[in-house]
């Protein structure tokens, strides 16, 4: 069944179209799969990334990516905290691509407009 299916068997027009359940309510959670989130994670990464700001889970030092600290070498590269080193996220890389691995608690949001 989809959320388009009419279970009343009604035709009134305004009851055939697709709706949400608990769309009216911003607090209603609702399962989905991964492709309702695609929109937003472009939208995140979309722009200059060196202006992503990031905030560290560890003691709330803010401040665009450009500007944290990057341990590197040829297959990973580490993000840490100026401020208290915390690990916020490491990329790997291998001969299988690369994968994003991120630490608890750190805040990314896009740079403010």
């Amino acid at each position: 069944m989809t959320m388009s299916d009419d279970q009343t068997g009604s035709t009134d027009q305004a009851n055939d179209r697709a709706t949400h359940p608990g769309r009216d309510d911003p607090h209603t959670a609702h399962i989905v799969d991964g492709n309702a989130v695609v929109g937003a994670l472009q939208d995140l990464l979309a722009g200059d990334l060196s202006m992503l700001m990031l905030e560290c889970g560890g003691c709330r030092a803010t401040a665009p990516l450009a500007e944290w600290r990057v341990e590197a070498d040829r297959d990973a590269f580490i993000v840490r905290c100026r401020s208290c080193t915390h690990t916020l996220w490491t990329l790997l890389r291998d001969d299988r691509g690369a994968v994003l691995r991120v630490a608890g608690a750190c805040d990314i949001r896009p740079a403010a407009v």
